[in-house]
């Protein structure tokens, strides 16, 4: 991953947009981030990662908290990062979510948090995402990396700079596992322990199988075989299995045999059964017969008394149908005597009381016409009743309306006094509102005056601080320098006594060549050693670094100050407060009056409106009052004519059924349904009385020819015809032919073979039937015991078939069984290598532990060759192959080896400085390893925060030695640092400047040749 381009705005002290141009500055391979403590260098690299992954390094807090407090309201915060993965460039443009003025109203709001990923296609920028998780699953895939691993091995932040030197080792293989693209070692072993898993399983289920084969064999063996391994194997299962089977085809052979002798006395006793059980039938055929035969001679006299009725019932046949005309003549005959008696009642209680007509003098043309003049009646009254009704809702209508139209005209005068006052307070509201015009724009002044005051006091005590800090660093800076002179003095006065301490006799002098040596120095007492000497020096270096960055910012500090007091001038802010606060008020007030203007103002139209609607209504009122007159004038005078009408026509027909002329519709209606009623019933009776009169004569007619034919029959009366005809001549026939065919049966059972032999056996009932019992129960006996014979059989013969099919499946398959076992077990041995639990593997590792063991050699290798010329050869990493108690895996340890001792130690015993550069040689060993592979990610830039402050001037030389060759790779490393010799020794650089009105950004190539 190489940014390119990153824009700041509103981000941490970055108020206006920012620009950092990473091309620009990384044509040399190497550049500084410099700048005053605080002044916002490192934001830099918070908005790097903000960009890429919504969040930020170290302890400096969430997204959310990366505003800049010095935005106002409405301004923006966002980040935007162009950089290229390979030959893909991409942009993506991010912003926290943040608090935001309204934009309709007053108060505040929360702007969400915002991201677009694009990539440059054909020299267009196409959007691939625009949801945070859409985009940071896009990014993962794409860089590779998480928040956590970027910033150990791309941006090493202060205080995490020694993170991946000091991480565990299965914190170390996420990482490298992303990093060399390992995971295919992981799917090899993924897939050989599948099949290691599966091969496991196929060999229990094998061996499952086997035993299960074991015993099967046993059960048909009926005999007690050998017993059989715990783990059998293909050999041990056919030995088995051939002995079950020998034994199960013996036990099978000697079971037939005794199944068929069973089976033949069986049949012996099966046969003598039958035989006494068919003399036993026999016997009782005849018994049947002979008293069939006794009973039918005792029903002889039944059958002739059958045969005389059936001779009465079939003479009677012939003259049922004139029995059955006179029934029913004489029932239709009272009956509709019955019907006409109804229907006279009927109309004598149809006929109201007072009628002047008896039932027999009324007569059909009159009933009519009363009844349609009672219906026109009932049209007549029902029109005089609606007419009435309409004159009642004309006349409520027309009153309705008077009152509408008054209550109108009173509404409208209410809102036109509404509206006029309503109109003077808008006045009055406006006038107060242009007096306070410019509230706003004093507030805004008073509080830029407030804030130059704040901020000239804030310089002010920044000032006098970094003067103190000053003070402070010159008095240690004196006082190392004065103890260094101190020592050094003591060191040179003390180096002729260590050099006569090394003088021998009769050797020579290494200064003067001189081989007596008559007078050595002597060491003076508690004279300092070198060590102590550069112990003193380091001390004075970093007083010295110390001295240097307070007065660089004491000069930040007094430019600060000298800005913020040119910007607020002599001003003491006196009469702030007080001004300040009626500004505030003006505005709460004029804001207030805004919004109650607004309703006012809303409220007048809505007046308006409704005005205009009144004055409308009011005309249609008007209108519909006079129509409502109109119309209850009109109903009353057609109601005044329908009464005349109706008084005008008097009927003469109603007196003689007793009816009056009603006076009303429910009147008119009752004596329409009396009238109708009465007519109906008068009807009636006239029907039933000719229907009564028909009846009459055809019973006569019935009875006559009755007469007629029982003259010429058998029969005295009839009443004897009717008892014969009484008769049911189909049962008695159906009795005359079953006697008929029961004497068929008889004969023909007489002349049965059953009888014959009957008739010949002399045995005994008894005798035969003891005999049948006795043969009955030795056959079944004797057929339980086959039955017996036959199971034992079966069950021999089918367990001699299983061993048999067994042990020839068994044979058949051992050859492919044992290559099976095989190949099975080859996969499990596999398996067992690959992921190193096999007693094999010597190393104990898995495939994908030994691939990052081995890659993690060569970055430790890199990353030596990087050490030693940093630390003129002193310091060198190992890759530590041993697993220490509470680590996971093994072979991503590291130690460090002092060439000095030559011993190797925890890298957490290191000074700050040595820990420094052995993780920046970590760091550039991991990039040199990662270049080196394919298929792994690119780690084209580094930054670096900080740290270089902790190595002396020697030491920073030969880091920036080694930092100076990587330029030559096409990697670019950014340093963020005060360090007065790094500015020295790098040229290119990212000036950081802060300022009242935020930090700003340049980009330089010399001192003398700023670009913005």
């Amino acid at each position: 991953m190489r940014p390119h381009r990153l824009v700041l705005e509103g981000f941490g002290p970055f108020r206006d947009r920012q620009t950092v141009d990473f091309d620009a500055v990384a044509r040399d391979g190497i550049f500084l981030i410099t700048g005053p403590t605080g002044a916002g260098k490192t934001t830099i690299l918070d908005g790097l990662c903000f960009a890429l992954f919504n969040t930020v390094p170290g302890p400096r807090g969430s997204a959310a908290d990366l505003r800049s407090h010095l935005t106002a309201p409405g301004d923006p915060t966002r980040v935007e990062l162009e950089f290229s993965v390979g030959d893909r460039r991409f942009r993506i443009e991010r912003s926290p979510q943040y608090q935001r003025p309204r934009k309709r109203g007053t108060g505040m709001t929360t702007q969400n948090h915002t991201v677009a990923l694009l990539e440059l296609v054909d020299g267009q920028w196409a959007g691939i995402a625009r949801t945070a998780q859409e985009t940071q699953a896009f990014l993962d895939v794409v860089i590779g990396l998480t928040a956590a691993q970027f910033t150990k091995l791309v941006v090493l932040p202060q205080g995490d700079f020694s993170a991946f030197l000091h991480a565990d080792p299965a914190e170390r293989e996420s990482i490298l596992e992303k990093l060399f693209a390992t995971q295919h070692f992981r799917a090899v072993e993924r897939v050989l322990g599948e099949r290691a898993t599966h091969a496991r399983r196929a060999t229990e289920e094998g061996e499952h199988q086997r035993r299960f084969a074991l015993e099967a064999a046993a059960q048909a063996a009926w005999e007690r075989l050998p017993d059989a391994p715990a783990r059998p194997s293909i050999a041990d299962t056919i030995a088995h299995l051939g002995l079950a089977a020998v034994s199960a085809q013996e036990r099978a052979a000697v079971a037939d045999t005794t199944q068929a002798l069973w089976e033949e006395r069986a049949d012996e006793a099966a046969t003598a059964a039958r035989d006494w059980e068919a003399r036993s039938e026999d016997r009782a055929v005849l018994t049947a017969l002979l008293a069939d035969q006794d009973a039918w001679e005792r029903d002889a006299p039944v059958r002739a008394q059958l045969d005389a009725q059936v001779r009465r019932a079939r003479a009677a046949h012939g003259l049922r149908h004139l029995l059955r005309a006179r029934t029913h003549a004489q029932e239709a005959a009272a009956q509709r005597e019955e019907d006409r008696a109804a229907a006279y009642a009927a109309v004598q209680s149809a006929l109201p009381p007072g009628a002047a007509l008896a039932v027999e003098e009324l007569e059909d043309a009159h009933l009519a016409a009363v009844v349609a003049h009672l219906e026109r009646s009932v049209e007549r009254l029902s029109r005089l009743a609606d007419l009435e009704q309409e004159v009642r809702t004309a006349q409520d209508a027309a009153a309705a309306a008077r009152q509408a139209l008054e209550d109108a005209r009173t509404a409208q005068q209410r809102r036109e006094d509404d509206a006029t006052a309503l109109k003077e307070r808008i006045r009055r509201q406006r006038e107060e509102m242009e007096e306070l015009h410019d509230a706003a724009a004093q507030r805004e002044s008073l509080r830029e005056r407030r804030r130059l005051l704040t901020e000239r006091e804030t310089a002010r005590t920044q000032h006098e601080a970094a003067d103190a800090r000053v003070l402070s660093d010159a008095q240690t800076a004196q006082t190392t320098a004065q103890s260094l002179t101190t020592l050094r003095t003591a060191l040179r006065a003390d180096a002729a006594a260590r050099l006569a301490a090394d003088l021998q006799q009769d050797q020579p002098c290494p200064v003067c060549g001189s081989s007596e040596h008559p007078r050595p120095a002597r060491p003076t007492p508690d004279g300092p050693s070198p060590e102590e000497v550069e112990e003193a020096e380091a001390a004075d270096l970093r007083a010295r670094e110390a001295l240097a960055g307070a007065r660089a910012g004491l000069d930040s500090a007094a430019a600060v100050l000298r800005a913020a007091q040119e910007a607020a001038g002599d001003d003491d802010g006196a009469d702030l407060p007080g001004l300040l606060q009626a500004a505030e008020d003006a505005v709460r007030r004029r804001r207030a009056l805004r919004e109650t203007l607004t309703r006012d103002e809303r409220r007048l139209e809505e007046l308006e409106s409704g005005l205009a609607q009144a004055r409308t209504g009011e005309s249609r009122l008007l209108e519909s009052r006079t129509q409502a007159d109109t119309a209850a004038t009109a109903a009353r005078s057609t109601l005044a004519e329908a009464r005349q009408s109706q008084a005008d026509d008097a009927p003469a027909a109603l007196a003689g059924v007793g009816l009056a002329p009603p006076s009303d519709v429910r009147a008119a209606r009752a004596a329409a349904a009396t009238a109708t009623a009465l007519r109906a019933a008068h009807t009636a009776w006239t029907r039933a009385r000719d229907a009564a009169l028909a009846a009459q004569q055809d019973l006569r007619a019935r009875e006559d020819e009755l007469t007629a034919a029982l003259a010429e029959s058998a029969f005295a009366d009839v009443p004897a015809l009717q008892d014969a005809a009484r008769l049911p001549l189909d049962r008695l026939e159906e009795q005359q032919e079953a006697h008929r065919a029961q004497a068929t049966r008889l004969a023909l059972r007489r002349d049965a073979e059953q009888v014959r032999r009957a008739r010949a056996d002399t045995a005994t009932h008894d005798e035969l039937r003891d005999a049948t019992a006795r043969a009955k129960e030795r056959a079944a006996d004797l057929h339980a015991q086959a039955d017996g014979a036959r199971q034992r059989a079966l069950l021999a013969r089918d367990r001699s078939a299983t061993a048999g099919t067994a042990l020839d499946r068994a044979r058949r398959e051992q050859g492919a069984d044992e290559e099976r076992q095989d190949e099975l077990a080859r996969d499990i041995d596999v398996a067992e290598l690959v992921l190193g639990t096999s007693n094999e593997a010597a190393s104990r590792m898995s495939l994908s532990s030994f691939a990052l063991a081995a890659l993690f050699e060569e970055v430790a290798a890199h990353a030596t060759d990087r050490l030693v010329d940093m630390t003129a050869g002193r310091y060198r990493l190992l890759h530590d192959l041993e697993r220490r108690r509470g680590e996971r895996r093994a072979g991503l340890g590291l130690r460090i080896l002092d060439t000095f001792t030559d011993e190797a130690r925890d890298p957490r015993t290191l000074s700050g400085g040595e820990s420094f550069m052995a993780a920046l040689a970590l760091a550039l060993g991991l990039a040199d390893t990662v270049r080196g592979e394919t298929g792994g990610i690119d780690l084209d830039a580094l930054f670096l925060d900080e740290g270089f402050g902790t190595l002396d001037a020697d030491t920073l030389g030969d880091v920036l030695a080694v930092l100076d060759r990587l330029r030559t790779g096409g990697r670019t490393v950014g340093i963020i640092s005060h360090v007065s010799e790094l500015q020295q020794a790098i040229p290119t650089r990212i000036a950081v400047e802060p300022g009242p009105r935020g930090a700003t950004i340049r980009s330089a190539r010399t001192a003398d040749d700023d670009t913005q």
